[in-house]
């Protein structure tokens, strides 16, 4: 996520200014709300820096009985890197938020069966902390 800036109404004692929140890009990372994935991005084809949502980094850890189907997170990642870049790469010029769906390989809980789970999810490029074009990869709801 960019830096983020929130402005709040005036409030009605005179006593006291406007409030400002800024939370950037590099704190979101240092906190754990983005993780930062450009290494991976870079391989797969990105020239851009790429982090994606904490919520997202959850979902694609593999459970236990995920690991018995050859699912692993790294693997996971990568294909959803992959799968951004190339839905980047085919919008039209101008475009800075891409929604694509991602088939997720798990286990389902009760039937202990492979499933395919079809995630929703948003990639949008925008300018970081100084400026700069970034990517940042999640769940609609994260943005």
């Amino acid at each position: 996520m960019d830096a983020i800036q929130l402005a709040f109404p005036e409030p009605s004692n005179p006593f006291f200014s406007p409030a400002f929140i800024v939370y950037s890009r590099a704190q979101a990372i240092a906190d754990g709300a983005l993780v930062d994935v450009t290494e991976i991005g870079a391989e797969v084809g990105f020239k851009l820096p790429v982090a994606i949502t904490e919520a997202l980094h959850n979902r694609l850890m593999p459970k236990k009985a995920d690991d018995a189907i050859g699912q692993e997170y790294d693997g996971r990642l990568w294909d959803v890197l992959w799968q951004a870049a190339f839905t980047i790469k085919l919008a039209d010029p101008g475009t800075g938020t891409f929604s694509f769906t991602f088939a997720l390989q798990e286990v389902d809980a009760k039937s202990g069966r492979p499933q395919t789970t079809d995630l929703r999810l948003r990639a949008v490029c925008s300018p970081g902390d100084e400026g700069e074009q970034i990517v940042t990869i999640g769940f609609p709801e994260d943005f």
